[in-house]
């Protein structure tokens, strides 16, 4: 077995993915910041509080979805023993989408009413799911699947990856007709599409632990 194909290389490029996906959701939060009172009340810091709602929801609403395409991550990489330059660039471009999530997220948490703030929130999460999808399809594409995976897993799975995307493509739809808050209808929406997408999953043949 060449050397960059060896169990230990591949794991770390689990490791390292697994790493920038725990920074990514620590960072989210640090854009909650303990406000500054003028006055010592309760009244104040209840005032205080209300105006960091915003932040609390964006926050929220990103650490389940990057949560979400971790768990999906995980997932794909179950499935893929082998890797090349290609699998490494495309997941490199994956984890750059992943990475610059807390930025969108702290915009639109501070700016929830602005229309372009959204839509770069959004727009950032779809490109991310995309570029997962990319990952799984160069894997399939070039035979880095474990060769004794149930052949009806790859379509499943290409299929499931489109959950996200959809979710977004619904979010922006209405961020058109609705306020960007409202708009955000399309989130939720996400779990739905994964399990409209994946009926066989009952039918799965999970790869040996």
């Amino acid at each position: 077995m060449p050397e960059e194909n060896s169990p230990l290389s591949f794991e770390r490029i689990v490791f390292f993915s697994d790493a920038v996906f725990a920074i990514v959701i620590t960072l989210l939060v640090l854009e909650i910041k303990v406000p500054h009172l003028e006055a010592k009340t309760d009244a104040a810091m209840a005032s205080e509080m209300i105006h960091l709602i915003p932040k609390f929801f964006g926050f929220v609403c990103s650490f389940f979805i990057v949560g979400l395409m971790w768990f999906e991550h995980h997932r794909v990489f179950r499935f893929i023993e082998r890797f090349d330059a290609g699998l490494i660039w495309k997941n490199l471009l994956f984890l750059l989408f992943i990475t610059f999530i807390p930025f969108p997220t702290a915009l639109f948490s501070e700016y929830f009413w602005s229309r372009f703030a959204f839509i770069l929130y959004v727009v950032i999460f779809g490109l991310a799911a995309i570029a997962k999808l990319a990952v799984w399809s160069h894997a399939v594409k070039k035979g880095l699947l474990a060769a004794d995976m149930d052949p009806r897993l790859p379509a499943q799975i290409s299929r499931r990856s489109l959950a996200v995307p959809l979710g977004c493509l619904v979010c922006l739809i209405l961020g058109f007709f609705v306020p960007a808050y409202f708009a955000f209808a399309g989130f939720p929406l996400i779990p739905l599409f994964a399990y409209l997408l994946d009926p066989a999953k009952k039918s799965r043949i999970e790869p040996v632990e």
